[in-house]
Parts: C-alpha cells; sequence; structure tokens
C-alpha cells in the first residue's frame, strides 16, 4: 500500500562519535545499513530520496540524490533541500542512523499530518526526534527564512510552524546509531 508521499533519507552526517566511520555503510544482515533502511520504506513510498553531498557514493541505491544546496548548514539544509526537490506535499523524513523503520508510526504520522506542517515523536518530556518526522512542503519558506539568518537548528522550525507531536511509548520505536556500542548493540539484538 503505497502513499502519496516522499521518503526522505539524510546521509550527509560526518559520523564524529563513530570516529568517521561511515554509519550509513555500516552491515546489516550483510547489506549496508542506508540499504536496509531504503528495503523497509520502498513499498510504502511512491518516491524516496537520498539526501546527500556525496552524490556518487549511493548510485548503488538507484534513488535520486539531493545534496544540499548550500554545504555546511547542517541538517536543516538538508531537510530544505530534499523538500524543494520532493515530488510530494507530505514527506517522512528520517536519518541514515536509524535502523528500525516502525512502519505503523511512520503512517499513523502521515495519516495524521492534514492541518499540520510537521508531526514529531516527542521520546521524553523535551526529547524530539526531527530526524523522524513528517514535514510538509509548507515548511519551505519557514526553514528558508531561518537559513538566511544564520539559523541551522531543526529545532527554530517548531517554533514557527503548527507542529503536532506524537508522544512515544516503546523505546526502540526509534533507536538511532550514534557510537559502535550503539551498533554492536544494534546488531545483537536482531541475531
Amino acid at each position: 500500500m503505497r502513499k502519496n508521499a516522499t521518503a526522505i533519507i539524510l546521509a550527509g552526517g560526518k559520523s564524529s562519535r563513530m570516529g568517521g566511520e561511515d554509519k550509513s555503510l555500516l552491515p546489516v544482515r550483510g547489506i549496508p545499513l542506508i540499504q536496509h533502511i531504503v528495503n523497509q520504506l520502498n513499498q510504502y513510498f511512491d518516491e524516496i530520496i537520498i539526501g546527500a553531498n556525496d552524490t556518487v557514493k549511493y548510485d548503488f541505491l538507484g534513488f535520486r540524490i539531493v545534496p544540499d544546496i548550500e554545504k555546511g548548514k547542517g541538517p536543516l539544509m538538508g531537510i530544505y533541500s530534499c523538500l524543494k526537490s520532493s515530488e510530494s506535499e507530505v514527506n517522512f523524513v528520517t536519518g541514515c542512523d536509524i535502523p528500525v523503520m516502525n512502519i505503523d508510526l511512520i503512517l499513523s504520522m502521515l495519516k495524521i499530518s492534514e492541518g499540520f506542517d510537521i508531526v514529531i515523536p516527542l521520546k521524553s518530556k523535551s526529547e524530539y526526534e526531527p530526524l523522524y518526522a513528517v514535514y510538509r512542503k509548507s515548511v519551505i519558506e519557514k526553514a528558508e527564512h531561518i537559513l538566511r539568518n544564520g539559523g541551522r537548528k531543526i529545532v527554530e522550525l517548531l517554533g514557527v510552524s503548527k507542529v503536532k507531536v506524537v508522544e512515544l511509548t516503546d523505546t526502540f520505536c526509534y533507536f538511532n546509531i550514534n557510537t559502535r556500542d550503539d551498533y554492536n548493540y544494534f546488531i545483537n539484538s536482531i541475531s
């Protein structure tokens, strides 16, 4: 069941907490992590975009790769650049270091997105998950304004948008790989 929506996978980070090792290419069941994510999302979305400045590295995925309009401006620039390039009004944005795509949660966020600019999970009282959220194209101008004025944080976009918060109850709903220990924990949990 495909949704009239785009999945955007941001893969522009430096993997500094991994000692520079590219998280997106870490093996998960014999394939790169980013391919593992794509495989989970592919059947649900009309379009998949990879947000990355290295436009050759992810050619093997067979999807459009969108570089940042301006490099070095962080994930807000990645979201902005990909939203501008997206063919869909509604977009699910995730990082390339989140190995488990909770499809029920994602579909639920897409379903309730009507009337909101952003639908974002809340992990704890103040811990938003902006790289596992739904963004409408209505945030493009707002993001552009923030970036033009020197802002770089996604949280700044939340302050000027109509936001629907979804509280997470399952801790494994959202797990990302930042360190080698996180990666080992995940690999051991799926063995």
